[in-house]
């Protein structure tokens, strides 16, 4: 928020305040001099706004019609009134400033966080300290405890705990070490570590946060798109209608001229749609911050306004629903007495391949192995796997064959998504390992979540349908559909939309059409980057379950737009025929207008509390 937007208007306050006195208490003549400079203080943001959106968009809007109400209250003496109505008017639009700051607070603490220095380490052991933006991928720096990690990157000497709430809004220390991934912006909480880049400054995931919370700014919803619409007709409306004010009473109902024209800027007061227009951006932005600050980043106020109305959620399988990385689930033995031998083997002749399922094999045999076992002439074998010798024996850890070994053990493995090799030795086949991208762990417990508010959850996956559908099976997903390519994934959303709202939660590249294409594009923070920049909001933990969260601050913040329009139009029309019947008088209608303008502003504020996201279930109510 401009603090001089905020000082102005105190000053307002105070000048208004002396006003009232000098022309309630004192004699002087000159006090509707102080009202003046409290008309020009407390209304210059509000009238330079005003007469800059009209120049440019060549629209009327409510800026001014406020400076011409509290101008005519003035003309006709009620000097006091027209300061109060400036002086109210000034309150409520510091208040939306502050909602509209919070977003705009949430980069520039971002950009505060990130170092602009690091410690460049050196051929000689030690470090230089030198600019961030010199840095190149390769280079290692050191990171001590209680320093900002100045660059995404890999550990590789010493551990440590990391604070990554300002990514994640988590909480929890993460332990690091040797071979784990750490990012710009986090916290060095325990020991030394040295890191080595890995990406580019430009292409942090620190940096894409910054940019995302940017684009938030620029997209706003589509309540606050049709107020914005509304708000110059509306304005046209009032001042034509007024004009009518102007002279019609005074020939149709014998009203005095001074009667007429009081009545006349009364109904320019109270007619004004201030609240009306101030009842979705505050409690927008509001949400919208807080979102941030839990590690969601929202684009636009009209995602985060729609999520309340999905009806399909379909997620990608790798790297949405499960790790993204396989795992070994099995590993089976023919004769259980070698099992501690085979795996030594399995162990060393893993240890020297560098294909990302022997790394996989390597590192979890790697408490088995012993000593004394050596392997020597490994050798990858393309579209196979690898072999080698241990001591006089030949083994080999290859791809499964359509053989009867282990059957129909392994077929039922291979049916359900994994990936099956076979240890050989001597060309006898003694063992099977079997690896699988598994599912997150709360995978299951947020598709729940949703089916029980409704929401119809659809997978659709590259992998065949079998292992799809096993993945479905196994965290609850209403339907699976397998073997689909980018194209397919697309056709499907489009099927979808025409049955209602369509939300896509994905990762990878061939992810991105369909983020695209969806209602709402959903991308895992740690994706790749054109799935983050398509994607139209980010989950920049990886928590699945901020996506039911989401949607119960959706609910809440349409309950609390509903609320504030509601009442909002019910002031407007009850101050409007009081007007007509000259029950109210101008400090009345300033008070009942710009006070509900106030109220729905700070209404919309309670979108900025973390208790509005907390509790799912008082907030959402399931359809249907």
């Amino acid at each position: 928020m401009n603090k001089l937007q905020l000082y102005f208007t105190v000053i307002s306050g105070l000048l208004i305040a002396a006003g009232f006195y000098l022309e309630r208490f004192t004699e002087v003549s000159w006090y509707p001099l102080i009202f003046i400079l409290a008309f020009v203080i407390g209304g210059w943001f509000q009238a330079k706004e005003g007469v800059q959106h009209t120049v440019r968009e060549r629209k009327l809007n409510v800026e001014l019609l406020m400076i011409i109400a509290a101008t005519g209250a003035s003309i006709i003496g009620y000097w006091f009134e027209g300061a109060i109505l400036i002086f109210i008017f000034s309150v409520s639009g510091t208040l939306e400033a502050y909602a509209e700051t919070k977003t705009r607070d949430a980069v520039g603490s971002l950009i505060k966080m990130k170092p602009n220095t690091a410690k460049k380490l050196s051929a000689d052991g030690g470090y230089e300290t030198v600019e961030v933006d010199s840095l190149e991928i390769g280079d290692v720096v050191v990171v001590m405890r209680g320093d900002v990690f100045p660059i995404d990157g890999i550990v590789i000497e010493g551990s440590t705990e990391v604070d990554e709430a300002s990514l994640t809004g988590e909480s929890i220390l993460v332990d690091k070490s040797v071979d784990d991934t750490v990012l710009t912006g986090s916290i060095n909480e325990g020991g030394v570590v040295s890191v080595r880049m890995t990406v580019d400054n430009e292409e942090t995931i620190f940096n894409r946060m910054i940019e995302l919370v940017k684009e938030s700014e620029s997209v706003p919803s589509k309540r606050a798109q049709f107020i914005e619409r509304f708000e110059n007709r509306y304005v046209w409306i009032v001042l034509i209608t007024t004009g009518f004010m102007l002279f019609m009473p005074h020939y149709i109902f014998g009203w005095g001229w001074n009667e007429t024209f009081y009545r006349a800027m009364v109904l320019l007061v109270v007619a004004s749609p201030c609240a009306v227009v101030a009842s979705i951006t505050p409690a927008t932005l509001s949400a919208i911050s807080t979102s941030a600050k839990k590690g969601v980043l929202i684009k636009g106020g009209r995602y985060m306004e729609q999520l309340n109305e999905v009806d399909f959620v379909l997620f990608d399988k790798t790297g949405t629903l499960t790790k993204g990385e396989p795992a070994i689930t099995h590993f089976e033995v023919v004769k259980e007495s070698e099992r501690s031998r085979i795996a030594a083997f399995i162990y060393e002749l893993e240890r020297s391949s560098n294909h990302p399922l022997a790394v996989k094999i390597k590192n979890h045999f790697e408490g088995m192995k012993q000593e004394g076992v050596t392997a020597t002439d490994v050798r990858d074998v393309v579209g196979k796997g690898v072999e080698g010798m241990i001591g006089e024996r030949h083994v080999q850890v290859f791809k499964a064959q359509d053989d009867d070994f282990m059957e129909p053990y392994k077929s039922q493995l291979l049916d359900s998504g994994h990936t099956v090799t076979i240890y050989i030795e001597d060309g006898i086949k003694k063992a099977l390992i079997a690896l699988k991208d598994v599912e997150r762990e709360e995978a299951s417990d947020i598709i729940g979540t949703l089916n029980k508010l409704g929401k119809e959850t659809i997978m659709i996956s590259g992998d065949n349908q079998k292992a799809a559908e096993s993945i479905a099976h196994s965290i609850g997903i209403t339907k699976a559909i397998g073997d689909q390519s980018p194209e397919d994934k697309v056709k499907h959303i489009n099927a979808y939309k025409e049955k209602g709202i369509v939300v896509m939660v994905g990762d990878g590249v061939n992810d991105a059409p369909g983020l695209k294409q969806a209602d709402i594009g959903v991308a895992m923070g740690k994706g790749t980057g054109i799935a983050l920049e398509t994607a139209d909001i980010v989950l920049m933990n990886e928590q699945l379950k901020r996506i039911p969260e989401m949607m119960a601050a959706s609910a809440r913040l349409n309950r609390i737009i509903a609320q504030n329009l509601l009442f909002s139009v019910a002031v407007i029309t009850i101050l409007i025929i009081s007007n007509f019947f000259q029950a109210i008088n101008l400090p009345l209608g300033v008070i009942g207008h710009e006070g509900s303008t106030i109220l729905v502003i700070l209404n919309g504020l309670r979108m900025l509390s973390d208790q509005e996201f907390s509790t799912l279930h008082s907030s959402f109510r399931p359809q249907g």
